[in-house]
């Protein structure tokens, strides 16, 4: 399957384009001019959605008589790659971390998906992942290294660029959703600047861009999508070619951005999302006053275990 295709599925969605609205509270306490990119009106609540069904149908269309998957994942990717296999009928093993966001492990196992939760992190999940996969001769899908992850990607860049936003921010996990987003919006109008976002406690990507050693670095962040310890090289390389600016946001603000969205714009979105706000609100003296901004609000799958605390946080604003 050629781009071309990729593109032409997607858009062939009954859920495409999503939706993009300003967010009027925010903007006015923010004195700036906030939309927001809804990628968790998606029929599984993320973005990824869009790149898993280019990555599967690819698959299905080279004929290559796969008949089951395996994937590593902190949550949104592997139910994606769930999802996108049980339309295909494809088994799907997905990998997660042991202590894996409850909704979206559930989710997955609703897709018909096997779930094998293993290691402390997603990389350690990834690693058993491979070795499984070696083992029984199955195909592994890699998200940062998956071409139709970055074409998926480049969906949204398509159906924001003619906005002209003055900027747009995006969380980076592994790479591929800025690099696509980048390449879409770069491809048409040069003058867009793209802002990454990593959280603090999780900052191997940030240190990776800037060039700097990542090795021995935690990955601890409540952003379960946004925590990589170990970066893809290739994603990181490609990321480059498209960024303006990276972000390192502290963790603390993650989780006072997500009740700040939840006070102002009823809406209950992930620590990956939230983070968008919550790097605008930290590095607020970099943009200039009536800006205008795109966040990419990536998903809304929050884990159960964490909406009480949400609620008794402050909000940033």
């Amino acid at each position: 399957m050629n781009e071309n295709d990729m593109y032409s599925m997607i858009d062939n969605e009954p859920w495409t384009p999503t939706p993009l609205f300003k967010a009027n509270v925010l903007s006015d306490l923010l004195n700036a001019d906030i939309w927001l990119k809804r990628e968790d009106c998606t029929p599984v609540k993320s973005f990824k959605i869009r790149g898993a069904l280019s990555v599967i149908g690819d698959i299905v269309k080279s004929d290559r008589n796969v008949k089951k998957i395996v994937a590593a994942s902190a949550g949104n990717y592997g139910l994606a790659i769930a999802e996108a296999c049980k339309r295909n009928k494809i088994d799907s093993v997905i990998f997660v971390p042991e202590d894996a966001n409850i909704s979206k492990v559930e989710r997955i196992k609703l897709s018909g998906s096997e779930v094998v939760k293993i290691g402390k992190d997603f990389d350690d999940a990834k690693l058993n992942a491979k070795k499984y996969a070696e083992d029984t001769d199955l195909l592994f899908l890699e998200d940062g290294k998956l071409p139709g992850m970055h074409i998926g990607a480049e969906t949204i860049g398509t159906e924001i660029v003619d906005s002209e936003f003055d900027y747009v921010f995006v969380p980076i996990g592994n790479g591929s959703l800025i690099s696509g987003i980048g390449k879409a919006i770069k491809d048409k109008n040069k003058c867009t600047k793209i802002i990454g976002l990593v959280p603090s406690e999780s900052p191997s990507m940030f240190l990776a861009l800037n060039n700097k050693d990542y090795e021995n670095q935690t990955a601890d962040t409540i952003a379960d999508g946004l925590s990589v310890r170990i970066p893809v090289l290739d994603s990181v390389n490609r990321v480059k070619e498209f960024i303006d600016d990276v972000l390192l946001v502290e963790e603390k603000l993650l989780m006072r951005s997500m009740k700040s969205f939840i006070d102002h714009e009823n809406m209950l979105v992930e620590p990956s999302a939230a983070i968008t706000l919550a790097g605008f609100f930290e590095y607020r003296d970099k943009f200039p006053d009536l800006s205008k901004i795109c966040f990419v609000i990536t998903g809304s799958l929050v884990d159960p275990r964490m909406v009480d605390e949400i609620i008794s946080q402050k909000g940033l604003i």
